[in-house]
Parts: structure tokens; C-alpha cells; sequence
């Protein structure tokens, strides 16, 4: 049996800062703040401010005499979401998870050395993927979870516990990593007994006589012999990630750099899991201010909590994070929110990576991806719709009927469903269309064409094949048409074949194109 375990110190204040700069868990002092605003105190603190002599317990007030500290609120949220990432990590590794607490998480990594290799090999794998997700962990490697645990609480880096040899292994750690209770282990360090050697060495007899069966567990918890099974935690398919901004954000540059952050921790852990998606959706929570923003809100007066949805699909599964930037930055400078951004939220809805086999002789062609920035670029440019209130941009589809130039525009990676009897379009030989058609003058001759006049040149009719009736919509006057369709080859520098439509009703002539 081989079990890891990954411990995240000062997980509070970790996860508070998983979308800042990596480094500043180290660097800086930072504190998590709880409690109603008017009391808020010192909930957690990493190694730096405890440096400078901040302690847990302490109120706001008393960091105004500390320089340079990091202050962030505690979010239920961040913590969550944190916790998720750890174990995706653990997912990645092995399917037995358990979530221990709060940062920590256990992984069965029974016969996993013939996959990956050494328990050392395994453990930094371990620390690399909880760093993709910005997360610095120790961790610890034995033959029962509990003596895991315990070695990434007290050790720092990466520790293996050979088997049989853990109460060596753990005999220095103070007794603290136990995490007893709080009255235990008063009563443990008014004993002298302050590291694991000294508690496993206790009588057991006296040591039940004094802490009852809690004493025992801990003795053996001490020397390493708990044997226990794994409580595997429940898997989760819901990949959500937020973050609270300190000011609310305007412009689209920084909103970018934040999202960047956002979805480079959410696509982490896709990776993670060996997930894609083709599907996010962005809420921006914006800030909003009655008397200022008036005129920004048509409805009238706005809400005090205005939510600003972006939504991006692909038409193929993607790990890529630049891709879904580059979209929702394009789907931004189109449309704008109404207010500043205080809140951000992505939620990435999971699923298969899509694998392609491409041949050796395939004519290569643009990666779906690419393609959809393509597209969304065009769209930036011309615009979405027409006066018609069709796209302007995406793939044309043939209706279900026979009137000319009858075709829509759709976006095949949007959720709108094409229309019914709808199908992907396909030239009808090679026919150049003339878009407007061009009006022409026809002589005619026992109602056939023999002469046209083309943009006031006169150009003999060689051969006309028709006319071809071509009628519909008659229950709609708008949209009703009456078409005589005709084939002319005319002699205007060499023999040019055009199709050319007569309108019964009006008895215009046009020219709808010219055959290639």
C-alpha cells in the first residue's frame, strides 16, 4: 500500500490570492480578514507577516503599523474553489481522493509506480500540478495516510516514509501536527512532551488512565501504526472559478490581464482531470452607482447588482486558454458593460478532449479555433446583423425553398438551431452571381430574347434556352415572386452565358449572373 498527501499551509490565505502574482506568498505579508466589517480581525497569516510579529486573532486596526501588508477578505467562495483544485490534482494521479480538510488532500497511490514511476517522481508531479493552479504544497509519501498527512504538515518539500520506519521518520515533528484538541495539548506541553518520540515512548497504560482512548489514538498516530481506508471523495463536474476585485475594473486591458488569471486557474484544472470544454460562460458583476449612471441603463433606474453575461462556444472541445480569452476580449469590445466590473466569474462546462488523425496527403486547413477568432474578428468589423436581421458573418445554409437567393447565415457554434428543412450550402455548378442583380433592356422577338443592352452597349442574343416559370409565396404579397428564368449566350468579346430573370408583374429584366 502507498498512499500521497498534498498540504497546502496557510491554505486561507492561499486561496485568497491564487489569481494574484505567484510569488507573493513568499514575498509579501498577507492576512485574511473575517468577521462584520466594523470588527474585522486577523483569521490567517503566511510565514512572512508572522515575521513581522502579526498574529491570528488581532484586529484590523493593529496592521496600520505594519507597512507593505496584503490585505484580502475571506471568501467561502475562493476557499472552495481551491479545494476543487487540489483535488483535480489528486484526480490527475489517482481516482481514490479523499479531502481530508481544508488544503489537505489524500491520494491511494497503490501500483502507481509502474505508471509513474518512483514515489520522489510521483510527489513532484504532485507539487507541479498544484502549482498550474498556483498553489504551493508539501508533500508527503508513506504506507498509511495518516503518517502521509502528518509528514506534509511538518516537513517542508517532498518527504518519503519507508515503511516500517514511520515513528523514526515522524519522531521529531512537535505534537502540534497531531492537531488535537486545544485543552490535549495543553496538557500534552505541560507534560514536556512536545515532539512525537516523547508521546510514543508514554506509557500506554498511564496515558489511557489520564487522556482516555484519545490519548491511545494519538500515541499511535505518533508512532505511524493507524491503518485506515480512505473515504473517497465524491467527484465534481462543475469547473467554476471567481474572483472579488479590489477596484472595480473599466477598461478592457486590465479586465483582460485579471480574466487571463481567471482562466489560466480554470483550464489548470481541466488539464488536470485530462478535460476540454467548448463552453464558458462569464458573469461580470457590475458596480453600480444610481446617481451617476442614470443614462447607462435604459430601463430606468438600475439595480443595485447589474449582472453582465458573456457566453463562448467552440464548435470542437479545447484546453486552450488564448483561444477563449481572445473571444470573450472580442466579445467585450463589441459589447461593452454598462458599469464597471467588481465581480468576475467564469464557469467552463467539461467535457472529452477531441483527438484528430490528420492524413499524410490531406490538404491542410485552418484549426477550428483559429477559424473562430477569424470569424469573431469579422464580425467585430462589419457588425452582427443586416437590416434584414440576418448574420453577417458565418456559414450560408439554403432554406427550404425555390426562390432565388434564398439563404440564411448562421454560426454553427452558437446554441441557435438552424433553421427547419435548412442544409449546409452547396454550389449549384459555377454560376458568378451578381449581388444586386443588374438591370438590363431586352429586345425581344415572338417573346424571345434576341438582343440585350448591358449597361447601354448592345449585345446580340446567340442562344436563348428558357423561359424557365418560377413562382411562390403567393399567400404573402411581401414576399410573393413571379420569375421567368432564361439562359442567354450573347456575343460580347467571345460567347458569355447569362442567366437573366424576367419579373411577370413589372416586366423588368435583370441579370442575376454570369455562367464561368
Amino acid at each position: 500500500m502507498l498512499f500521497g498527501c498534498i498540504h497546502v499551509p496557510d491554505f486561507p490565505v492561499q486561496a485568497a490570492i491564487r489569481h494574484d502574482c505567484s510569488d507573493i506568498f513568499k514575498s509579501k505579508p498577507v492576512v485574511v480578514l473575517d468577521g462584520p466589517e466594523s470588527r474585522q480581525f486577523i483569521f490567517s497569516c503566511n510565514d512572512a507577516a508572522r515575521r513581522e510579529r502579526i498574529e491570528v486573532g488581532a484586529s484590523k486596526a493593529q496592521l496600520q503599523i505594519v507597512p507593505g501588508v496584503v490585505m484580502r477578505k475571506r471568501r467561502s467562495e475562493d476557499e472552495e474553489a481551491a479545494q476543487a483544485a487540489l483535488l483535480d490534482c489528486g484526480r490527475a494521479l489517482s481516482p481514490r481522493v479523499e479531502s481530508t480538510r481544508p488544503g489537505e488532500v489524500i491520494i491511494d497511490l497503490s501500483g502507481a509506480e509502474r505508471l509513474m514511476g518512483s514515489p520522489r517522481l510521483i510527489g513532484c508531479r504532485f507539487v507541479q500540478l498544484a502549482a498550474e493552479c498556483n498553489l504551493h504544497g508539501r508533500v508527503g509519501i508513506a504506507a498509511n495516510p495518516d503518517a502521509a498527512l502528518h509528514a506534509a504538515r511538518g516537513f517542508e518539500g517532498i518527504t518519503i516514509v519507508e515503511s516500517g520506519k514511520e515513528a523514526a521518520a515522524l519522531a521529531q515533528l512537535p505534537v502540534g501536527v497531531l492537531n488535537p484538541d486545544p485543552e490535549v495539548l495543553e496538557s500534552l506541553l505541560n507534560w514536556g512532551i512536545t515532539n512525537f518520540k516523547a508521546l510514543a515512548s508514554l506509557p500506554e497504560k498511564s496515558l489511557a488512565q489520564r487522556l482516555g482512548q484519545l490519548g491511545l489514538y494519538l500515541q499511535q498516530l505518533a508512532r505511524g501504526r493507524i491503518e485506515r481506508d480512505l473515504v473517497p471523495f465524491r467527484s465534481i463536474t462543475q469547473f467554476q472559478e471567481s474572483i472579488d476585485l479590489e477596484e472595480s475594473v473599466e477598461l478592457l486591458e486590465p479586465l483582460s490581464f485579471v480574466l487571463n488569471r481567471v482562466l489560466g486557474q480554470l483550464f489548470a484544472r481541466l488539464r488536470a482531470r485530462s478535460l476540454a470544454t467548448d463552453h464558458i460562460q462569464a458573469t461580470f458583476e457590475l458596480e453600480v452607482h444610481a446617481e451617476r449612471q442614470m443614462g447607462a441603463f435604459p430601463s430606468g433606474n438600475p439595480d443595485s447588482s447589474v449582472i453582465h453575461k458573456k457566453t463562448v462556444k467552440l464548435p470542437i472541445p479545447s484546453q486552450d486558454v488564448r483561444v477563449f480569452l481572445k473571444l470573450l476580449q472580442l466579445d467585450l469590445a463589441a459589447h461593452p458593460p454598462m458599469a464597471p466590473v467588481k465581480t468576475i466569474r467564469v464557469e467552463a462546462f467539461p467535457t472529452r478532449p477531441r483527438f484528430n488523425q490528420v492524413g499524410l496527403f490531406q490538404a491542410s486547413a485552418p484549426e477550428p479555433a483559429e477559424l473562430e477568432i477569424t470569424i469573431a474578428r469579422l464580425r467585430a468589423v462589419v457588425g452582427e446583423h443586416d437590416e434584414s436581421g440576418r448574420l453577417l458573418v458565418g456559414f450560408p445554409v439554403i432554406k427550404d425553398s425555390h426562390k432565388p437567393e434564398s439563404f440564411d447565415i448562421v454560426h454553427l457554434s452558437s446554441s441557435e438551431p438552424k433553421g427547419e428543412g435548412s442544409r449546409p450550402y452547396a454550389s449549384q455548378g459555377h454560376l458568378r452571381v451578381f449581388r444586386p442583380p443588374m438591370t438590363i433592356n431586352v429586345e425581344l422577338s415572338a417573346d424571345e430574347p434576341t438582343a440585350v443592352v448591358i449597361h447601354g452597349k448592345r449585345k446580340k442574343v446567340l442562344k436563348a434556352s428558357g423561359p424557365c416559370c418560377n413562382n411562390g409565396a403567393w399567400w404573402d404579397e411581401a414576399a410573393e415572386w413571379d420569375h421567368e428564368e432564361w439562359d442567354l449566350t450573347v456575343n460580347a468579346c467571345g460567347r458569355l452565358v447569362y442567366k437573366a430573370f424576367r419579373d411577370c408583374r413589372s416586366g423588368k429584366w435583370v441579370l442575376a449572373g454570369r455562367y464561368d
